[in-house]
């Protein structure tokens, strides 16, 4: 990420390409060619809902353009829960109750408790459900003539099940810091059973927030490996690496529920292959449905009538497709061909009418026995389950978002009516003025111009180009920086930042430090709109509206005035005018070209 060092506009002749390709090409078809490439680029909302992570972050509620995007498009949701998901739905104990067993020890008897975490005294679980009720005169009577009604009807399957887990683990917060300078080298380690998964390879670099995004998958079978424990290490390069916090997630009471808690029901049934909210269940709706009528002991769902007229009963209950969809709506996004057939959409309306498990992540907060019930931090997952003899559908990617290579160019034309700080042996007022200009997170990477000596009116020409090479996240908005933060790291630092111009105008001094004029803060993603020309500049342009400002990244090219002040008084002082054109292109879409030709 070191810029191109700086020079005078049109003295540095390109050359990336031995065949000089672009300078055979005339004026007309270099136009063409660069709007050809740009009628390619997708658009802004495309590229910000093109991954899973899309989903994440609309959950999260921190972008606003998320929530618009997805009304608009009616895009397929995920549900926070911020608490265990156990927690949200009574431990799903809906088929049965867990009662901890202890060893009837005479030492052990005098501290009895039923929820005792003591290791010692606990030597297992036991998952079942007493009915007590009393028998009356009348239920002798009735039993003469028909057997009773059971209490235990339908229950699932208890030999043992083979299982394909795949745990998703999105993200962690608030860790810990356990290293010296409060920070944290995070990892994962995971254990089911006999199957032990050390992720120590792929340990993050001081983040306290680390984005793990990383899934697992393992066979276990149930009820024998129903215990999940997930683990954040802390990575040390000297002596044993050090426990963070631990989470434990029972996968034989999230398999057993008839809320369907083995995987999160989506709240769209998509049959089209190219999508990528694909229903990745191993079980269709309507199959669904038809297993909890079972497990909850009603009759069949029966559907009757056809398209906006189909109904569904389940349980005594009617449910009216066009309840759910409108004609209208059916028609303008193709209802049949994405979103699957009219049954198939009713019965997933009616599961979450019914408050199945829907498609979500969950929060769960990290123990460490050495701080008994203090938390240390938590962590963004979800869990999937899936019988071993089913046909396994493809895994959710989500994998971090990988940055794009930018490249933004700077001319810096010229200043007007910068403050004379010095003054001549003539008795007159002078600047020696230059331009110094960074990207947010990148002071080392700093560029500035040649200085213009003994300017009388505030005034200084340049023409001087900048070039940055940087990493950006399209969807995010972000800037990615590598840094270290001391001399004593050995590996740098990923930070995710605002792409932000910093411009700073200099008085020139031989014998002393020199003077700071001026400064601004340009946001690249919410640029205020320049003035054409410096008579116009003002500083009320910083007070426009954020809908009424420009992108780089859509505007591709911008020329105008910008106000720089001083506001170390107090108040901003109008110091500066200063005329800048900045260009950016995305590097990877030109693959044949260099993007330094192109520009």
């Amino acid at each position: 990420m070191s810029p191109t060092n700086g020079s005078f506009l049109g003295t540095e002749e390109p050359q990336d390409d031995p065949k000089n390709t672009i300078s055979k090409l005339s004026r007309k078809e270099t136009r063409k060619l660069k709007q050809g490439e740009e009628e390619k680029e997708p658009h802004p909302d495309d590229i910000l809902v093109s991954d899973w992570w899309s989903k994440y972050y609309h959950a999260l509620g921190k972008d606003p353009r998320l929530e618009r995007v997805f009304k608009e498009r009616g895009l397929p949701t995920l549900k926070m829960y911020d608490e265990e998901l156990e927690k949200a739905h009574g431990r799903f104990r809906d088929i049965m109750e867990v009662v901890k067993l202890q060893r009837p020890d005479n030492e052990l008897s005098s501290d009895f408790e039923e929820d005792s975490d003591d290791e010692d005294a606990h030597v297992g679980l036991f998952k079942g459900s007493f009915k007590i009720y009393p028998i009356t005169e009348e239920m002798h009577k009735r039993a003469e003539i028909e057997p009773p009604e059971l209490m235990f009807q339908n229950l699932p399957s208890n030999t043992p099940q083979d299982v394909i887990v795949r745990i998703y683990i999105i993200s962690g917060m608030n860790l810990t810091p356990l290293d010296f300078g409060g920070s944290v080298d995070p990892y994962l380690w995971i254990r089911c059973g006999k199957t032990i998964i050390d992720d120590k390879a792929n340990y993050m670099t001081r983040q306290i927030n680390p984005e793990f995004g990383r899934m697992f998958e393992f066979r276990c079978s149930l009820p024998r490996d129903s215990q999940l424990q997930v683990r954040v290490m802390d990575h040390d390069l000297i002596g044993a690496n050090d426990l963070v916090g631990s989470t434990t997630i029972d996968l034989e009471d999230r398999f057993l529920s008839w809320r369907h808690a083995s995987c999160g029901v989506a709240t769209q049934y998509i049959v089209d292959k190219e999508n990528k909210d694909l229903w990745r269940d191993t079980t269709k709706p309507i199959s669904l449905l038809k297993t909890i009528c079972v497990l909850k002991g009603w009759k069949p769902p029966t559907f009757k009538g056809k398209g906006s007229t189909l109904r569904l009963y389940v349980n005594g209950s009617e449910y009216k497709m066009k309840f759910f969809e409108s004609n209208k709506r059916r028609r303008d996004i193709g209802m049949d061909k994405t979103y699957g057939k009219d049954e198939q959409r009713l019965a997933l309306y009616v599961l979450h009418e019914l408050d199945v498990i829907p498609e979500h992540f969950e929060t769960r907060t990290l123990y460490n026995d050495d701080c008994p019930g203090i938390p240390q931090g938590k962590l963004h997952l979800w869990v999937d389950i899936f019988p071993y003899d089913r046909n396994l559908p493809n895994p959710v990617n989500i994998t971090p978002r990988a940055t794009e290579k930018m490249c933004l160019r700077l001319i810096v034309w010229n200043t007007q009516d910068v403050i004379l700080s010095d003054e001549n042996i003539m008795g007159e007022r002078m600047s020696d003025i230059y331009v110094k200009i960074n990207l947010e997170g990148m002071p080392n990477d700093s560029q500035q111009t040649d200085v213009h000596y003994r300017s009388l009116t505030g005034e200084g020409n340049f023409n001087w180009r900048m070039v940055y090479d940087f990493d950006y996240l399209m969807a995010e908005q972000k800037t990615v920086a590598y840094t270290k933060k001391s001399f004593f790291s050995l590996d740098k630092e990923m930070e995710k930042l605002d792409p932000t111009l910093h411009i700073k105008v200099y008085d020139y001094d031989i014998f002393s430090s020199d003077d700071l004029l001026g400064w601004a803060e340009l946001s690249l993603v919410a640029l205020v709109p320049p003035t054409k020309t410096a008579k116009e500049c003002k500083l009320d342009v910083y007070e426009t509206p954020v809908e009424k400002r420009i992108s780089i990244f859509e505007k591709k090219k911008i020329k105008g005035f910008w106000p720089v002040f001083d506001d170390t008084l107090g108040e901003q002082e109008l110091t500066v005018y200063i005329i800048i054109l900045t260009t950016i292109r995305i590097t990877l879409i030109f693959s044949k070209y260099s993007v330094r030709k192109l520009l």
